[in-house]
């Protein structure tokens, strides 16, 4: 529950373009790839590096995390794995238009717990499919 509760309040922060909460979910040494479709897009090897780059990105006006079903295996009693799927909707505006965006996502994670607390101390996060849609 603790795992599940992690990556949901990962999911809620990013939906209020909260980015810098990123310093309580993962650890400060961080090994995130991300992939879009079988490329390699982004890379980040801390904390602080991986909160740039996705402020880099600009905020969306309204953003939509839902998180599907998590697959957790417990290596032991402080480190496990997981899978989370998820759909991320994000509204931008483009050239005036408001635009519908929204990404299937698997994230691959790898958590530690340290001091009693979980963390995510690696991801792959994988960009599956993006479709695009110009509102009303």
């Amino acid at each position: 529950m603790e795992l599940k509760a992690l990556v949901d309040f990962y999911a809620t922060e990013s939906d209020k373009n909260n980015q810098d909460c990123y310093v309580e979910i993962f650890r400060p040494d961080i090994k995130l790839d991300v992939y879009f479709g079988d490329k390699l897009g982004m890379q980040a090897r801390d904390v602080q590096d991986m909160i740039r780059q996705y402020k880099a990105f600009g905020a969306a006006k309204v953003s939509f995390h839902m998180n599907g079903q998590q697959n957790v295996d417990f290596v032991d009693e402080t480190h496990a794995t997981g899978t989370c799927y998820a759909l991320a909707t994000l509204v931008t505006d483009q050239d005036g238009k408001d635009v519908l965006t929204t990404h299937a996502v698997r994230y691959y994670d790898k958590y530690v717990k340290i001091d009693g607390r979980w963390w995510i101390a690696e991801r792959e996060q994988h960009f599956e499919w993006s479709t695009n849609q110009v509102l009303g």
